[in-house]
């Protein structure tokens, strides 16, 4: 089965073509107008969680742009809603712990980066931030403690900025520290377009650099469901069935009611030649999707047979 189409949306609803198109050519205003079309009218739930996550991006991506041309109120009313669309993407908790601390809201954006390491508690940007935070507030050693531990746990945070930071920290001037701390950011740290690039891989039937770049998204955003479900289908375009299982029970965990999720374990369970467990997990599907095109295709085909 090829799964390219129903991981895309593509030819399902035309809002949300029209979203990823736009999102693609980076038009984020007029892909989240597409993309909220998509969310109130498709009648696919698999189709509107994935609206809904772009929702979520679209908002991030303004609020990231406005943020960087000093727009903070602006920024802060993007971000907001951002992260209640989807309060379980860290990426979202620590750009708005950023934007909060540029309003000088420190308590506000404390809560948001301890969020987003509660959400992921291996976020090494979201380490640094909490140490920046902790120096602004005088807590020098415990602060740098924190920003060094970000660093451990993402080399792609070795930068001009930690070398020139770490120095000057060691040299014991710490206001110039706490200024290169500020600008530390992943190399190639923005999920939605590591998302993008699998996506094109994906496109040209490049399975395994898709798997390697939404392994890479996974370690930032462990709870982002659908990119477990996309990271399970990738395997299971190589063959590695056992892991996508993985990657499927990964992505129930993180949302219980994922219908395409069940679907999709059923798939690989049948392809097992673990009838019983097939069926357990389409019957699931439909429990929450009830005319999920897979789940209810697959036990249509066993009452036939």
């Amino acid at each position: 089965m090829a799964f390219v189409s129903k991981w895309f949306g593509f030819g399902q609803d035309a809002a949300f073509d029209d979203g990823v198109r736009a999102f693609e050519k980076r038009s984020f205003r007029e892909a989240l107008d597409h993309f909220r079309s998509s969310v109130s009218g498709s009648a696919d739930r698999a189709v509107k969680d994935r609206a809904k996550s772009y929702v979520a991006g679209c908002l991030g991506r303004l609020a990231r742009d406005q943020y960087a041309g000093r727009q903070f109120e602006d920024a802060y009313g993007l971000i907001r809603e951002a992260t209640d669309v989807r309060p379980e993407f860290a990426d979202l908790w620590l750009l708005r712990s950023r934007i909060e601390k540029a309003l000088g809201k420190r308590d506000e954006a404390r809560f948001s980066v301890e969020t987003a390491l509660k959400v992921n508690p291996k976020y090494g940007a979201a380490l640094v931030m909490r140490g920046v935070l902790l120096m602004n507030e005088g807590e020098t050693q415990i602060g740098f403690r924190s920003v060094q531990e970000g660093v451990k746990m993402d080399d792609r945070l070795v930068s001009k900025n930690w070398i020139e930071g770490e120095r000057a920290f060691r040299n014991g001037d710490f206001l110039t520290a706490l200024s290169e701390f500020e600008e530390m950011e992943p190399r190639g740290s923005d999920i939605h377009d590591l998302i993008t690039q699998a996506d094109g891989f994906a496109k040209k039937g490049n399975w395994s650099a898709a798997v390697a770049i939404l392994e890479s998204v996974i370690e930032a955003a462990p709870t982002y469901a659908d990119v477990r479900v996309r990271h399970g289908q990738a395997l299971m375009e190589l063959g590695d069935l056992d892991r996508a299982n993985q990657a499927f029970q990964h992505a129930v965990a993180a949302n219980p009611e994922f219908a395409e999720a069940y679907a999709l374990m059923g798939v690989v369970a049948r392809r097992q030649n673990d009838e019983e467990t097939a069926m357990s997990c389409f019957r699931k599907a439909m429990e929450f999707d009830p005319h999920h095109p897979i789940a209810s295709q697959e036990v249509l085909y066993r009452r036939k047979y």
